[in-house]
């Protein structure tokens, strides 16, 4: 097999989290901050310290990771923010608050970026290269107002196994569905999330499948981990576990989302 990847790696493997807290509620229902008892279920990630308890995970195993921020954590929990900055990892945008932006006008969502990137960079003293769009589809404007903003990449698309460019230049380092724990492990009542509540060993089962055949065909396997879900102290040890799976296999190539498309550009 010919490799495309640095130094005759096999495949890629990029861990990404979506650090969504509270505001994967709020962002679209803003109502959601007058119901205590849901918001708590979101609060559980700086309550509980989960993003230093996935931090030492991965510095414990020396992997690179991406975290996609919603800006108004980085507002409201500069600290944590900042430490994972601090502690060697990437930050990039994920929305101001969590909220849909397909119908946003081009000034309006430039406006909206402009302040994410301001709360992000304020908190961690780095400037993000990369976004996700959070939980919606994005703009008509959004790929080209990314590449004005200097932005390298953009995790929204599907669209391939392998990451690709669009025309305007901007590289897509697609995430999965089938890596993503929130569709597997969230279970948040009367909040429009049906319980989904599977065992670990299904997400194990699907992670590490997905894996062998990324790794069969040398691709970039990339989750989209969220870390009130997978940050919980059982699924905590689920991703121990899949990362000794992986561990086991040569010529991987670990990277962050931002390497994944300096390597790509």
């Amino acid at each position: 097999m010919n490799s495309v990847w640095p130094d005759g790696n096999r495949c890629a493997v990029c861990f990404t989290f979506d650090l969504d807290a509270e505001w994967v509620f709020m962002g679209n229902d803003p109502s959601i901050a007058d119901k205590p008892r849901i918001k708590s279920q979101g609060e559980y990630v700086w309550n509980s310290d989960i993003v230093p308890r996935i931090l030492d995970v991965l510095d414990e195993h020396n992997l690179p990771a991406t975290f996609f921020v919603v800006a108004m954590n980085a507002v409201n929990h500069p600290d944590v923010v900042g430490e994972i900055v601090d502690r060697g990892y990437e930050v990039a945008t994920h929305g101001w608050k969590h909220e849909a932006i397909d119908h946003l006008s081009y000034e309006d969502e430039k406006e909206l970026r402009l302040r994410m990137l301001k709360a992000i960079e304020d908190a961690t003293g780095y400037k993000p290269v990369g976004n996700r769009v959070a939980g919606g589809e994005i703009g008509v404007n959004t790929h080209d107002i990314l590449k004005e903003l200097g932005y390298l990449y953009d995790s929204s698309f599907r669209g391939s196994d392998m990451p690709y460019k669009l025309d305007n230049g901007l590289v897509i380092v697609p995430s999965y569905y089938e890596i993503d724990d929130f569709h597997l492990f969230a279970d948040y009542p009367k909040t429009g999330y049906k319980a989904r509540m599977l065992s670990p060993e299904t997400g194990y089962e699907i992670w590490s499948t997905a894996f062998d055949g990324y790794y069969r065909y040398g691709l970039c396997w990339t989750s989209m981990f969220h870390p009130q879900i997978i940050g919980k102290p059982g699924n905590i040890m689920l991703l121990e576990r899949l990362i000794g799976y992986m561990r086991k296999f040569p010529d991987v190539w670990y990277a962050n989302a931002r390497m994944i498309a300096e390597h790509w550009a």
